[in-house]
């Protein structure tokens, strides 16, 4: 398993990193490493990192605390939460159903650990100020979370862009979205709040909650 993680966090560096070389921080030796192998090859195509909340409060905490005050869920999240992140698919695998297949991981490890909510960061690599206050224009407008789960970034981690935008392409700004930000506001994810800037990846960060109670049951009989 443990050549498996390193085989994870060298697909994680060539897909974050854009380089050959492992992505690793502080925060893998506490988290469970899910992986998608092609077994004919030995390949990890696929992967997914869980940190349930209760071994990250006897630990380190979360990764999302890196770039948001997560005070709000903190308190408004009740029963067991798990982090997800790190999701990336080898790129000769794209057209396979390999993301279907780490989310009906996923949702195995929700069951059997009980979990009531999940969280994590969702990336957008493109920075431009305009492009980034219309999807938050988008956000706030369709996926808002209610007040209790609010989430602010960090002041070293806020984004200056293009706010109080009176109107948007609503088609323009989905195609803006990663298939997986789109996957996770159709199963009932609320967007939190504001947006943070990941220096490390280049990226602006939203952070997105899903309580498990709101994932539709066709969804479910799906993957489970």
């Amino acid at each position: 398993m443990e050549e498996s993680i390193l085989i994870a966090q060298l697909l994680r560096g060539r897909i974050f990193l854009r380089q050959e070389k492992t992505e690793k921080d502080k925060f893998d030796k506490f988290c469970q490493h899910l992986v998608v192998i092609d077994k004919r090859i030995n390949q990890v195509v696929g992967t997914y990192r869980l940190l349930l909340g209760s071994i990250a409060e006897k630990n380190i905490g979360f990764y999302s605390e890196t770039e948001f005050d997560l005070g709000n869920i903190k308190r408004s999240c009740k029963g067991e939460v798990l982090e997800i992140g790190r999701a990336c698919v080898h790129p000769d695998y794209r057209k396979y159903l390999i993301i279907t297949l780490l989310w009906r991981g996923v949702l195995s490890y929700v069951e059997y650990n009980k979990v009531d909510f999940i969280f994590g960061c969702a990336s957008i690599e493109d920075s431009h100020p305009l492009k980034i206050g219309e999807i938050f224009r988008f956000f706030k407008d369709n996926f808002f979370s209610p007040p209790r789960f609010r989430v602010f970034p960090l002041e070293d981690k806020r984004f200056s862009y293009i706010k109080y935008l009176d109107e948007y392409n609503k088609e323009e700004v989905l195609n803006m979205l990663t298939s997986l930000i789109r996957g996770y506001l159709s199963i009932g994810a609320f967007v939190c709040g504001e947006p943070a800037w990941d220096r490390v990846f280049d990226t602006v960060d939203f952070f997105m909650l899903l309580d498990v109670k709101r994932i539709n049951n066709s969804f479910l009989r799906k993957f489970l």
